[in-house]
């Protein structure tokens, strides 16, 4: 019998947090259904603690070190040959997608039925994302961002895949959209559970995202002060923002994109674009999703229409509204604590 692994690849800011949060939470289930996760050391998990935090700096080391990991992976997944019944093993990480990451694992196809699970979005959703979760922390602007994605064709999805094509031939591929309507349970969680064969029915999967954006106003404002920021990785400030903003505040609310940039962004991945959908889209039509998801938007409102005087007073209004709901929250839990103390001193 050999072993099956399951390796989801990437890429970044396609739904890899909504996946790992399920193998967290769905962990004693998944250990009886006999799929097994490998944690951040790249060990197979022995409790659900061990998936805090996640192998993406293991695997740097290792790209650093041009280490090959197959004997390593191997060797972990061999005592699980031993147990009953057919076993799975996930490796999640999604910075596996990145180069020079694949070379890491070749021969693992050899040793072990292997699946490579890539879930990536459109462009024009894609970019915008990224320049929220690293550009803006570096002080760049989103039309700076825009043009270097442009410029060094980043994403370059089709070049990521077929370099793990390469390295590992007998390895099956799936690709998948970061489309609700062609993810089944219309999320990237619900829909991996389904790839593996295992029924999203038995497990638990959150219905919100698990990286919730900020208002516009907020993003720009940071944007304009990345000495706020360590580097590019550092989350101490937008994680605390997200948790005081109310959630009318935690999406983003506006067209991120000019239409010109957009246009620009549909030329430069539009061939790339047709045959992902050609190649791993055939059983839909590709055509319809291209132009609904694919191409530029009619819209209103946009960021790069808005004045600075209008982004930054909009950002102060919102932290002002955020500091009066969080004293009301705390007043009232003064005022009920100051109750239970009033009820004490009568009771005594």
């Amino acid at each position: 019998m050999r072993s099956r692994l399951i390796i989801h690849a990437g890429f970044a800011k396609c739904g890899s947090a909504s996946i790992r949060t399920a193998l967290f939470q769905n962990f004693r289930k998944l250990q009886k259904d006999n799929v097994f996760v490998f944690d951040k050391d790249l060990r197979i998990a022995r409790t659900a603690a061990d998936l805090i935090g996640t192998p993406i700096w293991c695997l740097e080391q290792a790209r650093k070190h041009s280490e090959n990991l197959t004997r390593r992976l191997s060797a972990e997944i061999a005592p699980l040959l031993k147990r009953k019944g057919q076993h799975l093993a996930i490796l999640s990480a999604e910075n596996l997608a990145n180069p020079g990451m694949a070379d890491l694992l070749a021969g693992l196809d050899s040793q072990c039925d292997v699946s490579v699970i890539f879930y990536l979005r459109p462009q024009l959703q894609w970019i915008p994302s990224a320049w929220k979760q690293w550009g803006l922390k570096t002080g760049s602007s989103l039309s700076d961002f825009v043009a270097q994605c442009i410029d060094t064709r980043t994403p370059a999805f089709r070049r990521d895949i077929e370099s793990w094509k390469s390295a590992l031939p007998a390895a099956n591929i799936h690709v998948r959209f970061f489309i609700p309507e062609l993810l089944a349970g219309g999320n990237p969680a619900q829909d991996f559970f389904n790839l593996l064969g295992l029924s999203e029915k038995e497990y638990k999967f959150e219905s919100e995202a698990r990286n919730p954006s900020l208002d516009v106003s907020v993003l720009h404002v940071l944007s304009k002060n990345p000495h706020l920021f360590s580097d590019v990785h550092d989350n101490s400030l937008t994680l605390p923002l997200t948790r005081a903003l109310s959630k009318k505040f935690r999406s983003t609310n506006i067209q991120m994109l000019s239409a010109e940039q957009e246009a620009r962004i549909e030329e430069c991945f539009r061939d790339e674009n047709r045959w992902l959908l050609n190649t791993y889209c055939s059983d839909v039509d590709a055509d319809r999703i291209y132009r609904m998801h694919f191409m530029p938007r009619t819209t209103e409102a946009r960021y790069p229409d808005m004045t600075e005087y209008e982004l930054i007073y909009r950002c102060l209004g919102i932290i002002l509204e955020s500091i009066v709901s969080s004293g009301g929250q705390s007043d009232r839990g003064k005022n009920k604590n100051q109750g239970r103390d009033s009820v004490r001193v009568e009771e005594g």
